[in-house]
């Protein structure tokens, strides 16, 4: 079945063929060279989309890490609310393997794409899915690396009770990107659109709640040595900023969901 880009190319092909070369004596020729455009770029779409199932089969195996990645993240900023550092820094060494593991399969999903007969556009939105959402990981990553530096002080229970809503909410829409690429692969383009619906939901909440920890942590900063408080913002952001990766990513599969 041809993609929307192979249907609008043959459209121009048929087009300029006909206006330079038709007439009476060159229907048959033309006809036979239309039927050869049309094989060759079906040929063409099946193999891209047979290895792009493959890509996206590899891409469940990276999210899924990336799933475990953000679960281990949140579970670190609760221990840190309870003081727990033992727990913070079990949690925190799990998530250190787990990026490092979805690094691992980020890698190996880009080499299978650069060896393998894919479409431009076909490779490049499994691409921008696969760095896109492989951020969430890296943002996840970081605002454990931040939280580590401050585990000497207090962090004010309204600013980690926030960031705790926030990172839930940002492990939620990852699990959500999880289904999606299984709904896609399953052929469910209309439960792959509502699920990316949710995700963007999930995001503006994020966006919300991002305001209203940006409030607590400038009293904190208030009281508090600047390096604190630069690192405390910091974290704020990149829990935020891995929800944005988050509706970034929804968007790829939207984008390949309406274009199959």
């Amino acid at each position: 079945m041809l993609c929307g880009f192979e249907k609008r190319f043959l459209t121009c092909l048929v087009v300029l063929y006909n206006y330079i070369v038709y007439s009476e004596h060159h229907i048959y020729t033309t006809l036979l060279y239309y039927y050869s455009v049309v094989l060759e770029l079906s040929t063409w779409g099946w193999i891209s989309r047979s290895m792009e199932r493959r890509a996206l089969e590899l891409y469940i195996e990276h999210i899924s890490k990336i799933v475990i990645v953000v679960e281990y993240a949140l579970h670190a900023v609760e221990a840190f609310r309870e003081r727990n550092w033992e727990k913070f820094n079990e949690d925190w060494k799990r998530v250190f393997d787990a990026e490092r593991e979805a690094d691992d399969l980020k890698r190996k999903i880009l080499v299978e794409l650069a060896e393998s007969t894919f479409h431009p556009i076909d490779r490049e939105e499994v691409v921008r899915l696969v760095i896109t959402s492989d951020d969430i990981a890296s943002y996840a990553k970081a605002w454990c690396r931040r939280l580590s530096l401050l585990q000497d002080g207090e962090i004010p229970e309204g600013v980690i009770d926030k960031l705790i809503e926030m990172a839930s909410h940002v492990l939620e829409a990852t699990k959500l990107i999880q289904k999606a690429t299984r709904e896609l692969l399953a052929g469910n383009k209309k439960r792959v659109l509502e699920i990316a619906d949710k995700i963007e939901t999930i995001e503006e909440k994020v966006d919300e709640l991002h305001i209203e920890v940006l409030e607590a942590t400038l009293e904190y900063c208030d009281k508090s040595k600047p390096s604190r408080c630069i690192v405390l913002r910091e974290i704020v952001s990149m829990v935020e900023n891995a929800a944005d990766k988050c509706e970034d990513a929804a968007d790829v599969l939207r984008s390949i969901a309406l274009l199959r």
